[in-house]
């Protein structure tokens, strides 16, 4: 038996905070695509089971087209069970707006609910202020089942802030879990739990901004014998990149530029690139940010964030005694912060150099 563990999809993202508008339209149809090229996947590979573990939705202002093809994925196929569980970015409407809901579609509710195979137990509950108290104690798993449990939260102390948010594994341990199928966290994380069991995020199928750096996509979980054997998969339709490059060796502004464009050759010109640039730099290097971007706009998206440090100290000007010098050193020995003093003395360089600010 093959099952799927996937979670947070957040459909109908406004995908707007790097993007272009026609970027962003693209990018949320292309999310709700991987969604259904994961189910054709599902299809071809023999998966009878589809757990969603919470949010499939971002907001609850989810466009009407957006639910009619999630539910016509999920008819599409009546022989895959899609076991949902809601998270805090999913709201029920989804469900109360049905007709009908279809047998295939299986919803866990605020008390534990199983869903059983021939071959595996499948229990789940969505987090509450209300159950938050009693859910550990009410769980009940058969050491002679296979078991899977399905939450969506945050793994956390018992101090922590949204506690109708925070799943305690401590109390999760000796449960006769033998996988804990978690959402909420949007990079694939697996780890023990005990002697027995495991947990996993299976992080998200798209990722949507520059904090969702890396590969996206489900675990694929395959039951054999009374054991789950788990593979993460890669499935995305464009990876985001974060790429840190320390600019303190170079003095040559254009050598650096050469040098960020031949790393950025590594990946994908389909995907989404973010450059940081790091370390400390001296005033010489003249930077030319805008023209770098350019330089990497063959990539579906890039930018470029500065967020190296000016490397000048009184000691550095010490003998300087052009007008140069005495401005730097007025303003490093002024109560400005480190970015401010930065700024200043860039600003100032330039407008001595007679540039236009």
């Amino acid at each position: 038996m093959k099952i799927i563990h996937c979670a947070d999809l957040h459909l109908d993202s406004k995908m707007e905070t790097n993007l272009s508008v026609a970027q962003a339209k693209e990018r949320k149809k292309e999310i709700l695509n991987t969604f259904e090229r994961m189910v054709d996947y599902a299809h071809t590979h023999g998966v009878t089971v589809i757990i969603i573990a919470g949010d499939m939705f971002d907001t609850p202002q989810v466009f009407g087209s957006t639910k009619s093809r999630v539910l016509n994925t999920i008819t599409k196929y009546p022989q895959i069970d899609f076991l949902y569980l809601s998270g805090n970015h999913d709201e029920s409407n989804f469900i109360e707006a049905l007709d009908e809901v279809p047998s295939n579609l299986k919803i866990f509710g605020v008390n534990w609910t199983t869903f059983s195979y021939p071959e595996v137990k499948i229990t789940g509950v969505v987090l509450s202020d209300a159950n938050r108290k009693t859910l550990y104690d009410t769980l009940r798993l058969s050491p002679d089942d296979l078991n899977i449990v399905v939450m969506h939260g945050q793994i956390g102390q018992s101090n922590s802030a949204k506690q109708s948010e925070t799943i305690y594994l401590n109390q999760l341990k000796n449960k006769q879990i033998d996988y804990l199928a978690l959402g909420h966290v949007h990079s694939y994380t697996q780890g023990q739990l005990d002697r027995r069991g495991v947990y996993c995020y299976a992080g998200c199928l798209e990722g949507r901004g520059f904090d969702e750096c890396g590969a996206k996509g489900f675990v694929l979980l395959n039951i054999d014998h009374g054991t789950i054997q788990s593979e993460f998969v890669p499935f995305a339709k464009r990876t985001l990149i974060e790429l840190p490059v320390d600019i303190t060796p170079y003095q040559d502004w254009f050598a650096l530029e050469d040098h960020i464009v031949a790393l950025a050759k590594k990946y994908p010109t389909k995907d989404l690139l973010k450059v940081v640039l790091q370390g400390k730099y001296k005033i010489q290097l003249e930077k030319h940010l805008a023209m770098l971007e350019q330089k990497l706009s063959g990539f579906y998206f890039a930018k470029v964030k500065d967020e190296s440090v000016l490397a000048v100290t009184p000691e550095d000007v010490a003998n300087d005694i052009s007008l140069r010098g005495e401005f730097i050193r007025q303003v490093l020995g002024s109560s400005l912060s480190a970015s401010e003093k930065e700024q200043t003395i860039l600003m100032g360089l330039r407008a001595l150099g007679g540039e236009d600010l």
